[in-house]
This record gives structure tokens, sequence and C-alpha cells, in this order.
């Protein structure tokens, strides 16, 4: 068997198992360094793809810290994993140039972006986004709160998350279920660093990642200079009133307000920086 083949499990959703199985995979490569990673797809019936911009970011940063390729067998992208063809991920991996072709239009593709670019940043929200048929439903009002909310967070990981690595993003659109997950992942310092250390001499300090990402999510914010702290609950209200569901994963924590329901587990290993899901659903 190969050492540094890391084999996936038949399927990998949005939700804290999903999210602990790439998790598993990125420490798998954290003990390897100079050498070529074998994704192993053959057992891998079904995967979201909104999932690729976690995937990749993981792979970004492995490949700059641990010089590590990766080899994916395109043999394996039949049936439901085409989507990684649609999507973009497969060319990343196979270091392909050129615009994916979803003529399925089920996908967002998968884009990095400089965190000093936000002009990109944000024609990718309106036009790739909110743009797309799975939020043709949703008002033009919310559509224009989501993107303002996109730009803040995206300006918070600029100011906050201590890092100059890019930030990715893609979505997928799940016309049976009436879905979209869309996925953001930056690789910067966690929701728990800049709010504990922003709390420290009140009358709470926060100390443990869920309690800093509820903070968060309430419309508090670590800015100083300017009024902060609107992205988050924004999204949070956008799903209280149109039963969406938005999931926080940073510090090791798991964190998700879905359907109504608020719910947090700890993942045995972590994965640096933020990622932020945001489910829309239509009647």
């Amino acid at each position: 068997m190969n050492p540094n083949c890391y084999k996936f499990p038949s399927r990998v959703e949005t939700c804290f198992e999903g999210h602990q199985v790439l998790n598993d995979f990125y420490h798998f490569c954290l003990q390897r360094q100079d050498c070529c990673i074998s994704l192993d797809w053959d057992n891998l019936q079904y995967m979201e793809a909104n999932l690729s911009a976690l995937l990749l970011c993981m792979s970004w940063k492995l490949k700059q810290e641990r010089k590590l390729r990766f080899f994916l067998d395109v043999s394996q992208l039949g049936g439901g994993l085409n989507v990684f063809w649609r999507n973009g991920l497969a060319n990343w991996f196979l270091g392909k140039n050129g615009q994916p072709d979803d003529i399925r239009e089920s996908t967002i593709p998968v884009k990095a972006f400089r965190i000093d670019d936000v002009d990109k940043f944000v024609s990718f929200i309106a036009n790739d986004l909110l743009r797309h048929r799975g939020v043709y439903q949703v008002r033009f009002a919310d559509k224009q709160r989501v993107q303002d909310s996109y730009f803040e967070i995206f300006s918070n990981v600029q100011q906050h998350a201590r890092t100059k690595e890019p930030v990715l993003a893609c979505g997928q659109f799940f016309p049976q279920q009436k879905e979209l997950k869309f996925t953001l992942v930056d690789m910067g310092c966690g929701f728990l660093q800049n709010v504990s250390e922003f709390t420290q001499k009140s009358e709470r300090p926060i100390l443990k990642a869920a309690d800093a990402i509820s903070w968060a999510v309430k419309g508090n914010s670590t800015k100083t200079e300017a009024v902060g702290g609107t992205g988050l609950s924004r999204i949070m209200s956008y799903c209280r009133k149109h039963n969406g569901g938005v999931h926080i994963i940073s510090d090791g924590c798991y964190w998700s307000f879905d359907k109504g329901v608020l719910n947090s587990w700890t993942l045995k290993r972590n994965f640096a920086g933020t990622t932020i899901h945001l489910i829309f659903r239509s009647s």
C-alpha cells in the first residue's frame, strides 16, 4: 500500500462529520514532507461540491508549508463526481487553466481571491452567487443584504485574520432539495484569538471558540475604528427568516444554526482559519 495515499470514505457532506473527514485528510498530509499525495476517491460516491473550497484551501496550505504535491486519478471522476470537472476543482489539481463549463448550472466555480482584491470578490458574490438560479427566489433586498454581509466578512479577513494567504469560495445547487450551499474559507487566525484579546479586560472574557463565534454572530465586533459586526448578524437574520443555515468552523469548533436549531461540536483535530457555509433554501 502506498503510504502517501489517502483513501476517502463513501460520503462527505456539509456537516460536522464531513468536516471531520477533511480535517483527517489534512492531518494525514501534515505528517508528510516534499512528496506527492494521492487522493484515492475509488470508494467515494458522493461529496458536496461546495466543500471544494475547503479541500483546495487545505491543499494550498500544505503545498506552501509542507512542499506537497497532489495526484487525482481522473478515471475516478465519473458519475456524480463529474461535478468536480464542472466546478473547476479537477483543473486545480491537474494544473490546467481555463474556465470550467457547467452546462447544468448546478455549481458556483471554486475561486481564490487575494485578500486585497475586494473588487474581484464583490463581483463574484454579486454575479456568481446572487445571480445563480439556486437563489432566484431570494428577494432583491435580501440579496443586497447578503452581498453587504460578505463584503464586511471579507473586509474582516483583511483586517483581523492575520494572514496573506488567499480566501477561497464556491458553491453547489441541489435542485431536488431546493438548496444552494455556499462555502467561504480563509487561512487566518480564527475567531477566538481576536475575540479573546478584545474581551480579556471585560467582566466576561471569552475563552472558548463556541462562545467567540456566538459573540460575533450577535453583531459584536473587535473593530474600534469603525462600526462593524453586522456581517454575520445579517446572515443570521436572513437564515432565521428564510429557514436557511449558517455553519461556522473555527478554532476546533463546528458551530451551526440550521432550520432554527443551534448546535456546536468539538472537532478532534483542527484546520487553520475559518470556514463559513451559508445554505439558501426555497419552498
